[in-house]
């Protein structure tokens, strides 16, 4: 087993790489959210890429060797830059700027999403021993980025294939989306006959959004979410788009579209609400059962030194300060925003130790419940509060995967956190400046059938209901949130009961919740895409564990790295 040397020498070469990939991967992470709600660690992908680009100058013009501890550096960083999109980039920032009509200027945003980062990564460090040596804690996500890293220094010819599968569908990947334009979509064969206030009126698969658009990515995505979660997004997408859609329009609660569009942005104004329901249900009790069946002794446990109080306290009158000066916070309310981040990154820590999946959403969520209480009446309050909470666990779960893949290793945790910090800063600056290129009028583009942004709907839903009451709530839509909580509580609750064999058959509710505020074509190519996975996996499974993950990444990256340029060029124009 590989021991840590506390006095290896930093390698600036796998921070500059790591800096220089994340720059680039953040623009994935920014796609994704954006069109489909989830985000990816880009760790296997930048740690891929930095291995092919070194061994490519190693072997032309000659250079020390790279080593597995220089990619465990390179990659932290690069993770570190394209999880700076959990700073509230996609969610809590557009939402606030959506809801209060006002615009974000870049400076402010970079210091606010660089300020809330580091905060995660003072998180992290403080409780890396306890977290680490917490036999119930796995962090699978660090497990596997650190069986990659080994798995290619152990066999040069399984990772040069690797690459070529990666290179090839990257690609692939970017030639189809310059060749194909994004209106080409294939509408399923099928109408419905509209009733009650739409009698005599024909409902067609377009409409509805039931489409087959051909993106690699979202296919590459499917394949990484698995059947579970796949399966769950489909039966909720047939219940929200194909059920509730057209007897919403029949019922007169919202209005229909011109009749040869997709009416997304018309029947998404009821369907947001049940949805939100279901995740924010789901992801709650899933966090709660989590906890309470975790070891009791670890779980608060802190190993603080001089760096960490010395970070703490540089960032807590920063954040302070930047709340009160950029969204006139009270004094109260950002005061208690900084230890209520600190509490929720470690509840989302101890989460993804067991199950390798942050809660952050559900954790925003609640931090927003809990300053509703503190500050009612406030949408800015309740927002950009838990803007800190959650932009703060995503950083800090992210690095506490990359200790992980760093302590079985052998790599420096010092050098990991100044990886990280300068991932953050590259990653802040970069996608900052690509949101506000990409989305100069969040009112305007956002929630669309182009950018979905099912994130920004979410929270944007939760602080008007929070802030307004239920007003804010259409009646039918309270009836429909009702209906969701209880299953989705019931159905999370059911894994205390049934036995664990069982377990997977159980759907996942946050999926099915999800379906109902992404258009519906964007459900079924994750699902075509998961079972196509499925499939191969069944039938070549050497072969899918080798080069599966490595052909979705570079689908993903390639077509979300296209698709950002394609934007911002016609944009621009």
């Amino acid at each position: 087993m590989p021991t840590s040397d506390n006095f290896q020498p930093l390698s600036i070469r796998a921070i500059l790489t790591g800096m220089t990939l994340g720059s680039l991967l953040v623009l994935c992470n920014i796609y994704m959210a954006l069109r489909i709600g989830w985000s990816m660690n880009m760790s296997v992908l930048a740690l891929l890429l930095g291995f092919v680009g070194w061994k490519a100058v190693e072997n032309t013009i000659g250079c020390r060797a790279w080593t597995p501890r220089e990619t465990n550096i390179q990659q932290t960083a690069a993770s570190a830059a394209g999880g700076t999109v959990s700073a509230g980039l996609v969610a809590p920032i557009p939402a606030y700027l959506i809801i209060t009509e006002t615009q974000f200027e870049y400076w402010p945003m970079v210091f606010w999403m660089i300020a809330i980062s580091l905060l995660g990564i003072c998180v992290a460090s403080a409780i890396r021993p306890a977290m680490l040596n917490n036999e119930r804690l796995r962090f699978p996500t660090g497990i596997a980025t650190a069986e990659v890293i080994t798995d290619m220094f152990s066999s040069g010819r399984i990772a040069r294939h690797r690459m070529i599968a990666l290179l090839s569908a990257m690609t692939v990947a970017i030639s189809h989306r310059i060749l194909i334009p994004v209106s080409y979509k294939i509408p399923l064969g099928f109408s419905i006959p509209g009733q009650n206030a739409m009698a005599g009126t024909s409902i067609s698969a377009k409409n509805l959004g039931f489409i087959i658009d051909p993106s690699y990515m979202l296919l590459a995505f499917g394949t990484i979410i698995g059947t579970k979660a796949a399966i769950s997004l489909f039966v909720g997408c047939l219940i929200a788009w194909l059920g509730l859609g057209p007897y919403i329009l029949g019922q007169g609660w919202e209005q229909a579209g011109p009749i040869d569009e997709n009416w997304f942005s018309y029947i998404i104004e009821w369907l947001v609400w049940p949805g939100v329901a279901m995740m924010l249900a789901s992801a709650i009790t899933t966090t709660a059962i989590t906890l309470f069946k975790s070891d009791r002794k670890n779980r608060l446990s802190l190993m603080w030194g001089w760096q960490e109080f010395l970070l703490l306290g540089t960032l807590t009158p920063v954040i302070v300060i930047l709340q009160i000066y950029l969204f006139d916070i009270s004094w109260f309310a950002a005061i208690l925003a900084v230890p209520l981040a600190f509490v929720f990154a470690i509840v989302a820590a101890q989460v993804v130790g067991e199950t390798g999946i942050p809660p952050i959403g559900a954790l925003g969520k609640l931090s927003q419940l809990s300053f509703s209480i503190i500050s009612p009446g406030s949408v800015t309050t309740n927002l950009m509060t838990a803007n800190v909470a959650g932009g703060a666990a995503g950083q800090a779960t992210d690095l506490l995967n990359d200790f992980k893949a760093g302590h079985i290793l052998g790599t420096n945790p010092r050098h990991q956190v100044f990886a990280q910090s300068m991932g953050i800063l590259v990653g802040c600056l970069t996608s900052a400046g690509i949101f506000m290129l990409l989305i100069p009028n969040p009112a305007e583009q956002l929630m669309t059938e182009q950018w979905p942004a099912p994130g920004v709907a979410t929270w944007k839903v939760i602080a008007i209901a929070l802030t307004e009451g239920l007003e804010a709530i259409p009646q039918s839509a309270r009836y429909a949130m009702f209906i969701g909580i209880i299953a989705a509580t019931v159905n999370e609750l059911l894994l205390l009961v049934v036995k664990e064999k069982w377990h997977r058959y159980l759907p996942s509710m946050s999926a099915m919740g999800l379906a109902f505020v992404l258009p519906a074509h964007i459900s079924i190519m994750l699902f075509i895409g998961a079972i196509l996975a499925w499939f191969l996996r069944l039938f070549a499974p050497k072969w899918s564990q080798r080069f599966m993950l490595a052909i979705a990444a570079g689908c993903i990256a390639g077509e979300s790295i296209a698709g950002v340029l394609g934007s911002i060029i016609f944009i621009l124009r």
